[in-house]
């Protein structure tokens, strides 16, 4: 089977064509900036060809993109459209432009230093020190751990060395605080990075740990 993804209007929201007879609706995508184009393209050929498998995805039901959770629902004009987690609430908001830009971001660090793409479920632990949240550069190191945990540590100037300071959040708290550091969570066990040059490197006595 055929199928063709179109920009639509403003270039905001991407469309199939080719999946109406087979699945009974076309699946559309709206990001809210024209930039971001080519991602919500490739989102949307990523759902229409797991459809295109024989995969049923159903008004209602959450589909993971990477790090990032969405969610399809039948609009009025019959397409499966999709919305998407909003970081702070985790309630779902129209659009998929934080998936689309965490999968990119995530992809393209992984890429970088060869490393294979492994993001942690937004429910699971992150621990951060003071001036994480604040905007401080940080430095994170990702140890191998329990499921509950992503397994990252997230420390900056202001930690001290007792553990007893360190807090734990969840990932999409740290998505929400500091959209600049989400894009190093896919690195696998093993990796740090410092955030301040984009540093990214493995460490052998952390994925032994």
């Amino acid at each position: 089977m055929n199928i063709e993804v179109h920009a639509m209007g403003d270039g905001q929201t991407c469309q199939t064509s080719g999946l109406l007879d087979r699945c009974g609706f076309e699946v559309a995508a709206t990001v809210n900036s024209a930039l971001l184009q080519d991602e919500c393209r490739e989102f949307v050929l990523y759902v229409a060809s797991y459809m295109a498998a024989g995969n049923a995805i159903r008004s209602g039901e959450t589909v993971k993109y990477g790090y990032w959770h969405t969610k399809a629902e039948l609009d009025d004009r019959g397409r499966l459209v999709f919305w998407e987690r909003h970081p702070e609430t985790m309630d779902f908001v129209f659009g998929v432009s934080a998936a689309v830009s965490h999968w990119r971001d995530q992809h393209g660090i992984c890429q970088k230093v060869g490393a294979s793409f492994a993001p942690p479920r937004l429910d699971q632990v992150v621990v951060i020190s003071d001036g994480v949240y604040e905007g401080d550069d940080a430095e994170g190191v990702r140890y191998p751990s329990p499921d509950h945990m992503s397994g990252w540590w997230i420390t900056t100037d202001r930690f001290n060395g007792d553990t007893s300071t360190l807090k734990t959040v969840h990932a999409h708290h740290v998505s929400a605080k500091r959209p600049d550091l989400a894009k190093f969570l896919a690195l696998p066990f093993g990796y740090r990075f410092f955030s301040s040059q984009s540093d990214v490197w493995f460490d052998q006595e952390v994925a032994s740990a």
